[in-house]
């Protein structure tokens, strides 16, 4: 079993070890799957973050909490990624709201605005965007979201 992802689309190819067919391609059966990103956006809520998106490097929406992000936000975060360190002097609006940047690498960037914020976590594919309130600590939202990233990166997502 082998599987791509690209975008909302996973290419799943199995091959049957049981068919002894003299062409191989003939024991090869290839699905195409749309795979749904609500779960984890489900998930990241129950974990206690406000409002989350799931968007691709493309800056396509491929999932998000009650219209999460405004018109054009999602290009302006894949932008953000290729200079992180513009965050510390432009700051980043997530959801219609401005937050002072206070991480940018690579791999995540990190806002704050008054007791609540914003974690986002780049991927091989994907950023994962997550707002938090004054209900939930900045460590937790930053190790929920972190984690995810980490579980998509290991499925090359």
């Amino acid at each position: 079993v082998s599987t791509q992802s690209t975008g909302d689309i996973k290419k799943l190819t199995i091959v049957d070890p049981h068919i002894n067919f003299e062409d191989q391609t003939s024991s090869t059966h290839t699905l195409l799957t749309a795979m749904s990103w609500d779960p984890y956006i489900e998930r990241l809520t129950s974990d206690g973050l406000a409002q989350s998106a799931i968007i691709g490097h493309n800056g396509d929406v491929w999932a998000q909490s009650n219209d999460f992000l405004k018109d054009g936000e999602a290009g302006n975060i894949v932008q953000l990624f290729k200079i992180p360190k513009d965050v510390f002097v432009k700051g980043l609006i997530v959801g219609g709201a401005k937050f002072l940047g206070t991480r940018a690498d690579d791999k995540s960037i990190y806002g704050r605005k008054g007791a609540g914020g914003v974690v986002l976590v780049k991927t091989n594919q994907a950023i994962i965007i997550a707002r938090y309130d004054e209900k939930t600590q900045p460590g937790n939202a930053t190790n929920v979201v972190e984690k995810l990233g980490e579980s998509f990166r290991d499925m090359s997502t």
